[in-house]
């Protein structure tokens, strides 16, 4: 009988484990607000940006990307103008992903209408956590 309560009680801490870890990379993958001395006309230096009235996101990309696609339509679908979005290629780009701090594909960053970085995102975004990214935006 013993047996069967030290099997049963590693069960649960495992279980308590996995939620745990869970719950943290949950947490991590949440868009977060950001001050950065960088701005929109860094990245308009080296690549064509599109001038927004609004909001624009820039998303780092890479050649063997797979997220990178479908998080592309995300942006492109959430974001109040066609011209709101712009895909950067890290590949291409290597100086503005080290300026940004960009470690994994894809990135996406935030950027006010006065072209200051307000929210970053890493990884393919739902359509509910890039809403939640630009309303953090919108807020400020």
């Amino acid at each position: 009988m013993t047996d069967l309560w030290i099997r049963l009680a590693a069960v649960v801490a495992l279980l308590g484990v996995a939620t745990l870890g869970w719950l943290v990379l949950q947490h991590r993958r949440r868009p977060r607000p950001v001050e950065h001395g960088s701005g929109l006309e860094v990245i308009a230096a080296r690549v064509p940006v599109p001038a927004a009235d609004g909001q624009v996101v820039v998303q780092f990309s890479g050649t063997h990307c797979s997220a990178c696609g479908p998080s592309a339509r995300v942006w492109r679908s959430v974001t109040s103008a066609p011209d709101a979005f712009v895909e950067v290629d890290v590949t291409e780009h290597l100086e503005l992903a080290t300026a940004f701090g960009v470690l994994s594909t894809p990135t996406s960053l935030v950027f006010d209408s006065a072209g200051r970085l307000r929210a970053r995102v890493g990884g393919a975004p739902s359509p509910t956590r890039a809403r939640e990214a630009l309303s953090l935006v919108a807020v400020r």
